[in-house]
């Protein structure tokens, strides 16, 4: 049986995937794999900071950009809750896949100066997010540099669908190992690579426009990627533990 795989911003039907929003879903810790919408987490929690949207934690409770009291959930507080979650699934061989988009800042959340939608996320040794995902705003169709790579299939299904929104800095120490960028623009932008975090993966991988259209394909692609992720993950440790006097 496939492993279950958490969904957050971005509706994919899948029997194996876990759709919610990124304040209202469960705990992190409870995956292995995670399919992150980056714009989604923004926009959910400016909903909260703005008080344009109603949200509620897993548990039922509304989510207020205020501290936590019997009859509601701080946002500081499930933004807190978020990074731990995220880094109990990394250091524990997962992966995490973002849809990248630029990252912005937020201010006015109660008892944060300043938040960014990657703040949950933790970073690699030589790596900020940031600083080394640019904003870059390009057009529809990216090239496969990779062939090999478990995220391949996204990019030889969707090619023509994806439309970068960020530019990955080469020149950070986390991106020198060979192998790092699989996906660049058709001008030669590396658009999409592998972080190691931890002992897990970070993937970054660019948009689908319109997302909505042919949902059910979109999940079928993805998941198939992650089954190949695994399949490789697999390998990697049983070859690790053979190699173990």
């Amino acid at each position: 049986m496939a492993a279950r795989t958490l969904v957050l911003g971005i509706p994919l039907p899948h029997v194996s995937f876990d759709n919610y929003s990124f304040l209202s879903a469960p705990s992190f810790a409870d995956y292995s794999r995670l399919i992150v919408e980056t714009a989604a987490v923004s926009r959910a929690v400016d909903d909260v900071i703005q008080g344009h949207a109603e949200h509620h934690t897993f548990a039922g409770q509304p989510i207020a950009n205020a501290p936590a009291s019997p009859r509601s959930f701080s946002l500081a507080e499930i933004l807190a809750m978020r990074r731990r979650e995220a880094e109990w699934v990394l250091a524990r061989g997962g992966v995490i896949v973002c849809l990248a988009h630029p990252d912005v800042p937020h201010t006015g959340a109660e008892g944060i100066a300043e938040w960014r939608p990657y703040d949950w996320l933790p970073e690699p040794e030589g790596f900020s997010y940031p600083v080394d995902l640019a904003p870059a705003f390009g057009r529809p169709g990216v090239v496969l540099q990779d062939e090999g790579h478990a995220f391949a299939p996204y990019v030889q299904a969707l090619a023509e669908r994806l439309a970068y929104r960020v530019q990955v800095n080469e020149q950070a120490p986390a991106l020198k190992r060979p192998g790092t960028v699989f996906i660049r623009s058709s001008g030669g932008l590396a658009v999409g690579a592998e972080l190691p975090v931890l002992d897990g993966r970070v993937i970054i991988l660019p948009p689908l426009l319109r997302p909505e259209n042919d949902r059910a394909f979109v999940a079928e692609t993805l998941f198939q990627c992650l089954e190949r992720w695994q399949n490789r993950a697999s390998e990697t440790a049983q070859t690790l533990r053979k190699e173990v006097p």
